[in-house]
């Protein structure tokens, strides 16, 4: 039997008409879509009196109140619903009986039991939260749902469906020719951060004695935000005395409460007032607390409020033995923020004064720097990419003093006023440094292993994103000399203004600890050098220019370590305050890392050529002394202690000892060299016991990071 189509083979298909009268619609009639009169319409006795055309704006609107109508619909059985399974409560899920919808008119959804149960699982009462949206979430949210769940990008679910109603605007409205611009994830502005939750009647919104807490606030401001400026000063210190007036605060009160509190607890770690003995207790009673009132839900979209307690959260725990803490809490800072889209300079733009927009770049790269500090600290992987980092402006080194607050052109910094946030983006250009350091000379998966002396000390062979060492301290070279004077150490400003004085040293301290990582592990290389290597060549290993080269970087790296441990013994008072240096516990870490380095250099001979072991003395002294002194703040100082003790011993019991004049015994070189100092004296053998030892013929010990020993 043949089919329809093989007997008329040449039939010409029916031409499809997109434009059609409207009389013609109504009788169902084909229309030609002739203008201004259509065929069938001049055939009539009132020759296409009725021939009339809706425009396509007609269309698109009646498309328009035709999905409104659906939503209304939607709403208004989710309502009912609601009320229902509140007068009933749950019930078990069952097979409703089939039924035949009743005629509904043209704009409404019929109730079938389909529909029915798509509500249900949208929204019904019995439904987990993940699931609400109607969507899973591997395909994110739809477009309407953008605003509760942050953002979104072009990969996802919601991004795909952002293309598909562009496309489908431009075909019934031809003549429009752009859409309307994507709903931002964020409000336009960040600083009106109440909500609507119920806060809890019996919260423990417990504050210190006003006289300590003022002084408390008062160490925060002056130490802590020079160097971490995630907040408006103005705006929170506003919120501190609306809460001792028994005023209601314009931000959300809970989490007003919870910052204030981290404050506290940071403040507590570095306050001259507060007993070194009794800091720790102190600062954990108050980040207690704070814990205490800290409500986050992993089904709601953060807010600005929220990250800025998260950074300032992980900065505490930097001082703690709570090192998987820190790292989470750094991680949800950051993918708080990614969720707000503050990672995108439209974000950014879209904010309502320069206010708001300095507040975002402030937040953003508070979540760079932690982000760079966090994963340089536990040797791990930087969650924040270097083209997302650089993304979003640095924020403008202008005072908050000099930003008026509804104005949106970008304010400037007066000439003869030097700006205390230059710091803020030295350290985020350094700390981007720093990172390509760490991932172009300390990839785990990079070979060393060949034969080949070009190779084994500098790994020619980069991979992508990844850069030589030479480029690298060009890098930090060109860094040195954009620095502005104010925070130079030779400047005359700096000793009239302890907060560029303060900020000068810290960022030194940083500069030098970025240069130990750059060189360190050349130096590493080249205390393992084989006998042997190159052996075959007609240039002898010692002469040859990556060997030479590879020489004058392990020195660099002894004296940037030497300079890291002088720079903070010459800046430790000797009444045992604070002082113009870095947290203490920064300080723990720098003097650890140049010590680790002191015993390396203290091996290799060629080294000592240059760098005298009467200075590679003093300065190890130097370090252990500093070390002592913050025994009392935290048992981290007295674990590093402890391994230094054991890495020098073993390591010279196993290296190869320097050339010196006259026999000495091992206890004689180690007096000699190292001092009189006892390490382990009142020390808790418990610590020394949860040690795991490394294999110290090979350096890895070199590159490992106090974090090792928690």
């Amino acid at each position: 039997m043949e089919s329809r189509s093989s007997k008329s083979p040449n039939r010409a298909k029916r031409r499809k008409i997109s434009v059609a009268c409207d009389d013609c619609r109504a009788r169902k009639v084909r229309c030609d879509g002739v203008q201004p009169v259509c065929g069938p319409c001049s055939k009539r006795t009132d020759h296409g009196a009725q021939c009339n055309y809706t425009g396509e704006l007609e269309k698109r609107k009646a498309n328009q109140i035709y999905i409104s109508n659906l939503e209304t619909r939607i709403k208004e059985l989710e309502g009912a619903e609601g009320s229902q399974e509140s007068r009933k409560g749950p019930t078990p899920i069952s097979t409703p009986r089939p039924t035949l919808p009743s005629p509904t008119p043209r704009g409404t959804l019929p109730e079938t039991p389909g529909t029915y149960r798509s509500i249900q699982s949208q929204g019904g009462i019995n439904t987990p939260a993940s699931q609400r949206d109607g969507v899973n979430a591997m395909m994110g949210a739809v477009e309407g749902e953008r605003a509760s769940q942050g953002f979104f990008g072009s990969s996802s679910a919601a991004g795909f469906m952002r293309q598909i109603r562009t496309a489908v605007d431009k075909k019934l409205a031809p003549d429009y020719r752009r859409s309307p611009a994507p709903r931002l994830p964020v409000s336009s502005t960040l600083l009106s951060t109440r909500t609507e939750t119920a806060q809890n009647p019996v919260a423990n919104y417990v504050l210190p004695p006003r006289r300590m807490a003022d002084s408390l606030m008062e160490v925060y401001w002056d130490y802590v935000f020079p160097l971490y400026p995630f907040l408006i000063s103005a705006q929170m210190k506003s919120e501190y005395a609306k809460i001792w007036a028994g005023e209601t605060p314009e931000s959300d009160e809970n989490m007003l409460m919870c910052t204030l509190n981290v404050m506290f607890a940071l403040a507590s770690q570095l306050a001259d007032f507060v007993p070194p003995t009794e800091r720790e207790a102190s600062a954990n009673s108050f980040f207690s607390r704070a814990k205490g009132l800290f409500q986050f839900n992993l089904w709601d979209t953060g807010s600005a409020g929220l990250i800025q307690c998260l950074l300032l959260m992980a900065q505490y725990l930097q001082s703690t033995d709570s090192a998987h803490q820190c790292w989470i809490v750094t991680g949800l800072a950051i993918r708080n923020a990614q969720s707000l889209g503050l990672h995108l300079p439209e974000t950014i733009n879209s904010l309502q004064n320069f206010q708001e927009q300095q507040l975002a770049r402030k937040i953003w790269h508070g979540c760079v720097l932690m982000d760079r500090v966090i994963s340089m600290t536990f040797g791990r992987p930087a969650m924040i990419t270097k083209a997302s980092s650089g993304a979003v402006p640095l924020p403008a080194a202008v005072d908050e003093e000099f930003i008026p607050s509804e104005s949106m052109s970008e304010a400037s910094q007066p000439p003869d006023r030097p700006s205390m946030m230059a710091f803020f983006g030295k350290s985020l250009e350094l700390y981007d440094i720093m990172n390509d350091v760490l991932e172009s000379l300390y990839n785990q998966s990079t070979d060393v292993s060949g034969e080949d002396i070009h190779d084994f000390y500098f790994n020619n062979i980069t991979g992508e994103g990844e850069r030589t060492i030479f480029e690298l301290d060009h890098c930090l070279s060109r860094w040195t000399k954009s620095i502005p004077m104010h925070l130079r150490g030779d400047s005359a400003m700096k000793s009239t203004n302890p907060i560029f004085c303060r900020q000068s040293i810290v960022l030194r301290a940083r500069f030098l600890h970025v240069r130990i990582l750059l060189f360190r592990p050349t130096l590493s290389r080249y205390c393992t050098i084989r006998d042997n290597m190159a052996s075959d060549s007609l240039i002898p290993m010692h002469d040859s220019f990556p060997h030479r080269v590879a020489l004058q970087c392990s020195i660099i790296c002894v004296k940037a370590a030497q300079e890291s441990i002088q720079l903070i013994y010459n800046n430790v008072p000797s009444d045992g305050t604070g002082g113009p240096l870095p947290a203490w516990w920064y300080n723990v870490l720098y003097v650890y890392t140049s010590a680790t380095v002191l015993i390396a250099g203290r091996l290799c001979s060629a080294i000592l050529a240059e760098v005298s072991e009467e200075s590679i003395t003093q300065s190890w002294n130097q370090a252990l002394e500093i070390l002592t002194k913050y025994q009392s703040y935290s048992t981290s100082a007295r674990r590093c202690i402890a391994a230094l003790e054991i890495l020098y011993e073993q390591v010279a019991s196993e290296g190869v000892p320097p050339t010196h004049h006259g026999p000495r015994s091992d206890e004689e070189e180690r007096s000699a060299t190292f001092g009189d100092m006892s390490f382990g004296e009142g020390m808790n053998t418990s610590i020394l016991d949860s040690f795991e030892f490394p294999d110290f013929q090979d350096m890895s010990w070199l590159n490992s990071v106090p974090s090792n020993l928690y």
